[in-house]
């Protein structure tokens, strides 16, 4: 179990080092993860935006764009760097990776071109698939010197999520880290084998997960909820000086479940993405085109829809809304 980081007396480094450079109090360094070339013999460089207070303090990775066609946490990144030009670190470093998949952002893809999910690869391989060198890469050449990672991603497509943040079971600083971002729901995730959040966990290193939004799209209220939880992790991390914006207090999710879809047809949502629901609920339906068939879809289980279903048309057993259980 990983002990909570706490910025007030917790032991920092004086030497901070990514990519091989060595990044001094006050600096601000762009560099570039170097993984492959492309068959034109282009060189694939993945920027890694780095600002060091002049103050020690804590290190913080934002990383985004791990799925290529995720573009919200892409475009909650940027606002945080952007936010930078007016508001210096006073002290620790902010590493900022806002598209880690490069190859997947050019072709608006999960994937990498190899069709592997990168985040099923960690901590890869020196010489393994092109997932698998990714990966390496960011294990070997950036996460050693980073003491806590916020990870942003979206729903896959036409699955939009409601705004939400995922910490591993029994990691009592990422559930820290999660109260602390006070998103507007928090769930206990399982964890996902030869992902980055098993490989940090591994290390000790705190890590969240932060979901919200669908791919390919970009939702204006997701990227603040996004942009306020990294600004209050900030500041509490001592990289920026307060006051956040006040608690508003998450809600707490133990598990959860898919409700799928009980025959093929066009699909009819009627509650909204967050809502809570109790057992038995109608939270839908689903017709078919020619006015003979209509089947309510009902709440196995009392929870908070985090994830609907955005596709107009279904197929029988197709996960229409995930429910949070308390």
């Amino acid at each position: 179990m990983n002990a909570p980081f706490d910025p007030g007396t917790a032991e920092t480094c004086t030497l901070v080092r990514i990519l091989g450079t060595s990044v001094l109090p006050g600096e601000h360094h762009v560099l570039d993860l170097q993984v492959a070339r492309l068959y034109t013999r282009t060189s694939v460089e993945i920027p890694v935006v780095v600002h060091r207070g002049k103050e020690d303090g804590p290190v913080l990775l934002l990383l985004a764009g791990v799925h290529g066609d995720e573009v919200n946490g892409i475009d909650s990144v940027r606002r945080i760097l952007n936010e930078l030009k007016e508001r210096p670190l006073e002290r620790g470093t902010l590493v900022a990776i806002p598209v880690l998949n490069v190859f997947g952002f050019l072709a608006m893809k999960r994937e990498l071109p190899d069709g592997r999910d990168l985040n099923r690869f960690f901590p890869g391989s020196a010489n393994g698939s092109l997932a698998s060198r990714l990966a390496h890469a960011l294990v070997t050449e950036v996460l050693p010197a980073v003491d806590v990672v916020i990870d942003l991603h979206s729903g896959a497509d036409q699955r939009f999520n409601h705004a939400h943040l995922r910490y591993t079971e029994g990691d009592e600083a990422s559930l820290q880290l999660a109260e602390i971002f006070d998103p507007p729901l928090i769930l206990k995730a399982a964890m996902r084998e030869k992902s980055i959040r098993s490989y940090l966990h591994e290390k000790g290193t705190s890590y969240v997960l932060f979901e919200g939004g669908k791919a390919r799209s970009l939702d204006e209220d997701v990227i603040r909820e996004a942009f306020r939880g990294i600004t209050r992790v900030m500041e509490h991390l001592g990289l920026w000086k307060g006051p956040s914006d006040s608690k508003r207090g998450a809600t707490a999710l133990a598990s959860s479940k898919w409700v799928r879809s009980p025959n093929a047809g066009l699909f009819h949502p009627m509650m909204e993405n967050g809502s809570k629901v109790q057992r038995d609920m109608v939270l839908g339906f689903v017709s078919d085109p020619y006015g003979d068939l209509v089947k309510p879809v009902k709440a196995p289980y009392s929870g908070y829809i985090i994830c609907v279903n955005t596709a107009p048309v279904v197929n029988q057993g197709d996960a229409l809304f995930h429910i949070g259980i308390q």
